[in-house]
């Protein structure tokens, strides 16, 4: 399963900011280029400017490979969906409870049903607090929202968005922002 780098606007339950401002405000800054098909865009001039990698020359995909496929690394916009979905990272995630940091029993049963709506209810068998899914403590490698930007081929840990990113995000829409890894939402 190929991995991402996500970006998502908190609180990750409410309506999101319109992806089509989303969208503005990383083509203005050059984080993103050319589209090249509906929500999908490949590297900006400034990529590499607003994220930032781990080691000493990671090597990148960053042209759409001839035969059309998805294993390249670039930005997608994933607009508002409800329920909201939940992505997370393979063998990686092992979600806490936010109220008493208890691990949370059996989630790897639930997880199909959670992918498809992370508004979902659970409560925890330590402390008994309930919570959506959502707001679990995934640690960085699960989330859930209702909308997301996406750069495809990052692999949990590579890299992190700059500060000045995430910060224009937040002014730009309002609202705070954090990022996570998780499996890629197009395979």
């Amino acid at each position: 399963m190929n991995t991402s780098l996500y970006l998502f606007p908190l609180p990750v339950l409410d309506a999101p900011p319109p992806v089509s401002d989303i969208g503005d405000l990383l083509l203005g800054c050059g984080f993103v280029g050319e589209a090249f098909e509906a929500h999908h865009y490949l590297a900006g001039p400034e990529f590499f400017r607003h994220i930032t990698f781990a080691g000493c020359s990671p090597h990148l995909q960053l042209e759409r490979p001839a035969d059309g496929g998805w294993d390249f690394c670039h930005v997608s916009l994933i607009p508002d969906r409800q329920p909201a979905p939940l992505f997370v990272a393979p063998g990686r995630s092992r979600p806490r409870c936010p109220s008493c940091r208890a691990a949370v029993p059996g989630w790897k049963e639930k997880l199909q049903v959670w992918e498809r709506d992370s508004a979902r209810l659970w409560r925890c068998q330590a402390c008994g607090e309930s919570c959506p899914v959502a707001m679990l403590d995934w640690r960085q490698y699960g989330f859930g929202a209702r909308c997301a930007v996406e750069i495809h081929q990052v692999y949990p840990g590579e890299a992190l968005p700059g500060d000045g990113l995430m910060q224009l995000l937040s002014e730009g829409t309002g609202r705070e922002w954090r990022h996570a890894w998780a499996g890629s939402s197009t395979s």
